[in-house]
C-alpha cells in the first residue's frame, strides 16, 4: 500500500542556520516573557539580595560575555568560591582568573560513578571551583559523561516522574551550559533545551535549590543570545 511516504532530504546548510537562529530568537523571547512561571515568587524570595540581579538578567537579557579564550589554557585558577564564580558567570560579570601551567591530577570517571551522590557533588564542585575549567579541552571526557547522564539517566528519571537528586542535576546543567558557552557544542545547548521544555509540574522539584536553578536559567539565556550559534557545527 502506497502511503505517500518519502525519505526526507537533509536540510541545506544555509537553511539550517536560519532555522537555528529563528528557534533561538523565539525561545529567547519566550524565556524573557515567561521565566517567572519557572521561578516562583517563593524561589525569588529565597534568593535574598541576589533576586534583583536575577530578575534583571532574565528580563532584560542584554548581557553576554565571550568565555571562549579560557579554552586556550591548560587550567585556570579563581580565588573566589565555586558559588561566587558560578554567580558571576551566570550574570555575565567579570571573573577574576589566572592561567596556571599544570592542571590537577586526572579525574577518574569510574571513581566518580562509584561515589555516593553527595560525594560526587562535592568532588565536582572542588575540581571545578572555577567552573570555566569545564570548558578546557582536557575536560572533554568529564563533560561528555555529564552530558550522557543528563540525556540518558536524568532524562529518564525526571521524564518518568521519579525523584532525582536535584542538586546534582542542576549542577550538571550549569556545567554543561558553561561548556556550551565555551565550545559552542550544539548537543549541550540541546540538553538545556530539553530540560527547559520539561512539563511545568516537574519543575517543582527543581526549585529545591533556588541558586543553582536561577544560575542555570541565566546561563541558558546567555546561550540563546550568543550571536554565532547559527554558524556552529555539531562535533
Amino acid at each position: 500500500m502506497d502511503l505517500g511516504i518519502a525519505l526526507s532530504r537533509p536540510v541545506r546548510l544555509d537553511c539550517r542556520q536560519d532555522i537555528l537562529l529563528e528557534a533561538s530568537l523565539r525561545r529567547r523571547a519566550e524565556l524573557r516573557r515567561s521565566w517567572k512561571g519557572f521561578v516562583s515568587a517563593k524561589t525569588l524570595e529565597n534568593l535574598g539580595s541576589l533576586a534583583p540581579e536575577i530578575e534583571s538578567s532574565l528580563s532584560e537579557q542584554n548581557a553576554v560575555r565571550d568565555w571562549r579564550p579560557v579554552a586556550t589554557f591548560a587550567w585556570i585558577h579563581c580565588d573566589a568560591s565555586f558559588s561566587d564564580c558560578l554567580r558571576l558567570i551566570a550574570l555575565a560579570a567579570n571573573v577574576e582568573y589566572r592561567p596556571v601551567d599544570v592542571r590537577p591530577a586526572g579525574f577518574s570517571l569510574e571513581d566518580l560513578k562509584k561515589r555516593s551522590l553527595a560525594d560526587r557533588l562535592t568532588a565536582l564542585c572542588a575540581r571545578y571551583r572555577c567552573p570555566l575549567n569545564i570548558g578546557i579541552p582536557s575536560e572533554s571526557d568529564v563533560a561528555e559523561e555529564l552530558l550522557r547522564q543528563l540525556m540518558v539517566l536524568d532524562r529518564t528519571t525526571l521524564g518518568g516522574g521519579a525523584e532525582c537528586d536535584v542538586d546534582m542535576v542542576l549542577l550538571k546543567l550549569n556545567l554543561v551550559g558553561i561548556r556550551a558557552m565555551i565550545t559552542r557544542d550544539l548537543r549541550m545547548l540541546d540538553a538545556l533545551n530539553y530540560f527547559y521544555e520539561l512539563p511545568r509540574r516537574l519543575w517543582t522539584s527543581l526549585r529545591a535549590n533556588p541558586r543553582l536553578l536561577v544560575f542555570w536559567l541565566c546561563i541558558y539565556a546567555q546561550l540563546l543570545r550568543t550571536p554565532d550559534w547559527q554558524q556552529c557545527r555539531l562535533p
